[in-house]
């Protein structure tokens, strides 16, 4: 390349940080708290879009109410909604968004007022569910592709060079069994099922399917809703009692849409296999053979029995973790607030309101499933 051409290119680049830096901030207001946070778990300020690597980082975070109409976006957390706290729309700014905040399954809007008092209220909704104006789930966890994975996706098998042979047979026949005996996972595996649970009645009757599941193979229960204990039921001494077991329930108090909380993502972040329970497409968020589905076995005793099939199979248990050389699970990811702030500076953003959000959260095409209907649809145990 021309020596002037670098030059341009270079100083093009210059200017283009130059013009990023200069951009306005693009201020973000947290109007209610977030069960009981003033910060929502976010560092307030503009660390927080730095720190994440985020593409535009000339946001800030307040939850200086003082700051309302000064603000590019107002966030409401629903679940600490408050109808008598609501800002005076007199004064709200034309192109100002108000987003509505939630990462807890609602099953009906009759003791919700986000609701009720919100009509043609709110322009962007932040949640976990996939079909949100912002796309979030920084409370629970996500999967991302390992930037050394091996494969590239949906790119199989691998092509080999011409001086490369295949695997020998008698190499994959022969080895596999007596590989897996001696494998670092197994070690400390003595136990079957671990389950770590406090609320012990849920919309979805998960207790009451993990206890026919429980009649044919042992379940251990940590919490409130069994005999062991474990303190904190989120720290990291708990996460280590883990590596004895082979199987750990990830099982949701709701059977809703995209529902998937950080109860899958703590099993996937250990050496253990999560057992899921729930209403989303568990194939939209985890490779294959990284956990399994009740939903996909005609009765708990069908489930036991595979559980019983891969605790025998050393070989076949290890496949669980394969996935591993390929992805990470990431704990707190930040994209949803990565993509806040670029929408917050995107000038093609068209103008948008939701009449009644009700029928966007409670779409009928989409409703959560009833715990009863789900145990309605399984074989009995013969």
């Amino acid at each position: 390349m021309p020596v002037h051409q670098q030059n341009y290119k270079t100083s093009q680049k210059h200017w283009e940080k130059e013009e990023r830096i200069l951009e306005p901030t693009k201020k973000i207001l947290f109007w209610n708290k977030y069960f009981g946070t003033e910060d929502y778990e976010v560092e307030l300020g503009k660390s927080s879009f730095l720190e994440a690597g985020c593409r535009v980082t000339n946001c800030l975070l307040t939850a200086d109410r003082t700051m309302l109409n000064d603000s590019d976006a107002v966030i409401f957390h629903a679940n600490d909604f408050n109808e008598r706290e609501m800002p005076d729309p007199r004064h709200r700014r034309s192109n100002q968004r108000f987003i509505f905040y939630n990462y807890e399954t609602i099953l009906t809007a009759s003791d919700m007022p986000v609701f009720s008092q919100t009509k043609h209220f709110f322009n962007w909704t932040m949640t976990y569910r996939r079909d949100s104006d912002i796309y979030d789930v920084r409370p629970y966890g996500s999967l991302r592709r390992r930037t050394d994975a091996r494969l590239p996706p949906f790119n199989m098998p691998i092509r080999l060079t011409p001086d490369t042979l295949p695997p020998d047979p008698a190499s994959l026949m022969t080895s596999s069994f007596n590989r897996s005996k001696n494998h670092p996972i197994l070690a400390k595996k003595t136990k079957l099922v671990a389950w770590f649970v406090s609320r012990c009645h849920s919309d979805s009757l998960r207790e009451d399917y993990f206890e026919l599941v429980g009649q044919h193979v042992p379940i251990d229960i940590y919490g409130g809703c069994g005999p062991l204990k474990c303190t904190p039921l989120r720290s990291e001494k708990c996460d280590k009692l883990l590596d004895s077991y082979k199987f750990y329930v990830a099982a949701e108090n709701a059977i809703c849409a995209d529902y998937v909380s950080e109860k899958f993502y703590r099993a996937l972040a250990s050496d253990i296999v999560p057992i899921v329970y729930g209403g989303a497409d568990y194939s939209a968020y985890a490779p294959p053979l990284s956990y399994i589905d009740a939903a996909d076995f005609v009765s708990p005793k069908a489930l036991a029995d595979y559980l019983k099939l891969l605790h025998e199979n050393d070989g076949l248990y290890l496949k669980y973790f394969d996935w591993k050389k390929d992805y990470k699970v990431v704990s707190r990811p930040a994209d949803g607030w990565c993509e806040l702030c670029e929408k917050l500076n995107d000038p093609n953003q068209l103008p948008k309101v939701y009449t009644d959000l009700t029928d966007w959260w409670f779409h009928k095409d989409i409703p959560c499933l009833s715990g009863y209907d789900f145990l309605e649809t399984l074989r009995p145990v013969s």
